[in-house]
């Protein structure tokens, strides 16, 4: 029985950060991939990673490195090639020991490493790590150790009881109590280990897309969890899961939103702004704006924004709420509705934010403007925009590349100029073969409406 809990952090200096931006920006996008509940997927981070060993020299910098080891590492640990995933964690315990970068990664890998060993019923191994991590926690610049070390001896503990030296368990339980001042019985343990085997089922039905079956199992863990704890801080993880998985992967947004409210409501009593409850705010303005609740919407934006304000979250910046109203009109084609919101989303006022989503809304607003009759406006937007990032996602993005050259070409074609309508849309035709060995039907239409001109 091995209880994992694992912290991810990421930490460059201000020159690396300026230097190496993409590569951060890939390899935040892994960590989201690997540490995310409902965004679990190894297997594409796993392809992500892959690409940054491609694009980037990762010997350029040890601490980027390390982190890529360490990714590398949990991304095959996670598809349970334990074995596999040794040499990475030690290759980042090495790099973080060479920059004097102690935190919570480098703690990680050794707890990662006793993980995998323990799998394979390797003990001595396991407990060698195990202790080995507990030794290197002393002198880690960490501000709250308590959790890892209770987590280490818990484990440790299990090591001992499944090799029969109860003595031993006992004593190693007692430390991680010890070292936990919330944990008051080992039952606790037993509760925490009843639900890592749910979220265990469940993150295995979401990999077989077998959606509706882990949405019943999610129900019957949030009833299993209210009747244990009641609806304390346990409760609003699954509840958001399962409402994701409502919304987005099984289009029912009248059964998500109550949901998203309901742990809105549970947070405001715990007084709980993470993750799970900055994501609540932004998919309930997305559900509201995809059921046309627009009345509603606008008046929840101006309170949301205000609690996105006081998360400071750095994956919900308080305008992503206007990216999240957007799609939900359109998703349902009210590109009206779509163009107010992501015209919100765009505005000079507001940072960008990390990773695809400034580049693909500018994209989706391009094509709102061409849906609403607007072509001039969606050839202005993509001009500009391809002005200042063109050359940056021809390096990173060539599938969103693809649909601007598209929707650039389609907006000269409706003023009716075909010439450079062509050059657009051949160019999206070259990145549409280079991604797919194909070109889009509606490509190849308006390349041959342009060249009977």
């Amino acid at each position: 029985m091995i209880r994992i809990i694992v912290i991810f952090f990421i930490s460059f200096s201000c020159n690396q950060l300026y230097a190496q931006d993409n590569l951060i920006d890939c390899l935040v996008s892994v960590r989201k991939l690997l540490s995310d509940t409902i965004l679990l997927n190894p297997q594409e981070a796993m392809s992500q990673l892959q690409q940054i060993e491609n694009k980037y020299i990762l010997s350029e910098n040890d601490t980027t490195e390390a982190v890529y080891y360490s990714l590398k590492g949990q991304a095959l640990f996670l598809r349970e090639s334990y074995k596999e995933c040794i040499p990475y964690f030690n290759k980042a315990i090495q790099l973080f020991e060479k920059t004097n970068l102690r935190q919570y990664e480098y703690l990680d890998a050794f707890r990662f490493i006793a993980f995998a060993y323990h799998r394979t019923l390797d003990y001595d191994n396991a407990e060698r790590y195990y202790r080995k991590g507990l030794l290197r926690s002393v002198a880690a610049n960490v501000n709250n150790v308590s959790q890892y070390n209770a987590d280490m001896y818990l484990n440790l503990g299990y090591i001992y009881k499944e090799k029969g030296d109860s003595v031993l368990a006992n004593d190693c339980f007692l430390r991680a109590k010890e070292q936990h001042n919330k944990i008051n019985d080992i039952e606790d343990w037993n509760y925490i280990d009843w639900e890592n085997q749910y979220w265990k089922k469940i993150n295995e039905l979401k990999q077989a897309e077998k959606y509706q079956d882990a949405v019943d199992l999610y129900s019957e863990m949030i009833n299993g969890i209210i009747e244990k704890r009641g609806k304390d801080s346990r409760y609003i993880l699954p509840a958001y899961s399962k409402a994701i998985l409502l919304s987005r992967y099984l289009n029912k947004y009248e059964e998500a939103l109550p949901i998203f409210e309901d742990v809105i409501n549970c947070a405001k009593n715990i007084s709980l702004l993470d993750e799970s409850v900055c994501g609540s705010y932004c998919n309930l303005a997305l559900c509201y704006s995809y059921l046309g609740n627009y009345e509603q919407l606008d008046v929840f934006i101006s309170k949301a924004k205000e609690i996105l304000s006081l998360a400071n979250n750095s994956y919900y910046p308080p305008h992503s709420i206007y990216r999240f109203a957007g799609n939900g009109a359109y998703w349902t084609q009210n590109y009206e509705k779509a163009i107010k919101y992501y015209e919100q989303y765009l505005s000079p006022d507001n940072k960008v934010e990390p990773g695809n989503s400034y580049d693909e809304i500018t994209n989706m607003l391009g094509v709102a403007y061409i849906f609403d009759n607007k072509p001039e406006k969606a050839k202005k937007l993509l001009i500009d925009f391809l002005k200042l990032n063109e050359e940056r996602i021809k390096k990173s993005n060539h599938q969103v590349l693809a649909n601007i050259y598209h929707n650039l070409g389609r907006a000269y074609m409706l003023e009716g100029n075909k010439n450079i309508a062509l050059k657009y849309l051949q160019k999206s035709e070259i990145l549409q073969k280079e991604l797919y060995n194909k070109t889009s039907e509606r490509t190849q239409q308006y390349i041959e409406e342009c060249k009977k001109r």
